[in-house]
């Protein structure tokens, strides 16, 4: 596991998941999934459900709860597609937006102490190489691809 990528990017992204949750979220009073949909939102904007859980690579349902919990506490609002009952848009209220406020700030400081030891086009380089995975990660996806 120490040389396999995929395995290095899901244990990458677990601690960097629960760093933002023992360090972060939780003082928020979010749990991780509502940490990151507040981080959707406000870098997307309007969205459905569907599109917001694809986002985070997480399952539909669960994203819908967490979305009705958000509502609850006044962090997003909700509105129903009059063209198709089954879709509904969420965005940030005011007081939605200055939670992502305090997201974004802790999110770009840690991303700094991450590269920390990179150099500038290292980190630019290490972007694009990322993107690539992403995306091709997205086509395997929609392809069904299987070896």
């Amino acid at each position: 596991m120490d040389s396999h990528i995929p395995a290095l990017f899901v244990i990458l992204g677990g601690k960097i998941g629960l760093h933002a949750m023992r360090h972060h979220a939780r003082g928020l009073g979010l749990d991780l999934r509502e940490w990151r949909i507040v981080q959707v939102l406000g870098s997307d904007g309007r969205s459905t459900i569907f599109a917001i859980a694809d986002r985070i690579a997480m399952d539909r349902g669960g994203t819908s709860r967490s979305v009705a919990r958000l509502e609850k506490r006044g962090l997003v609002t909700r509105q129903d597609d009059p063209a198709d009952r089954r879709r509904s848009y969420v965005e940030l209220t005011d007081e939605g937006w200055a939670v992502h406020d305090e997201i974004a700030r802790f999110a770009l400081a840690r991303e700094e102490r991450l590269l920390r030891d990179f150099s500038a086009a290292d980190s630019a380089r290490l972007r694009r190489y990322l993107s690539a995975l992403v995306a091709e990660a997205d086509a395997m996806i929609a392809e069904g691809w299987s070896p």
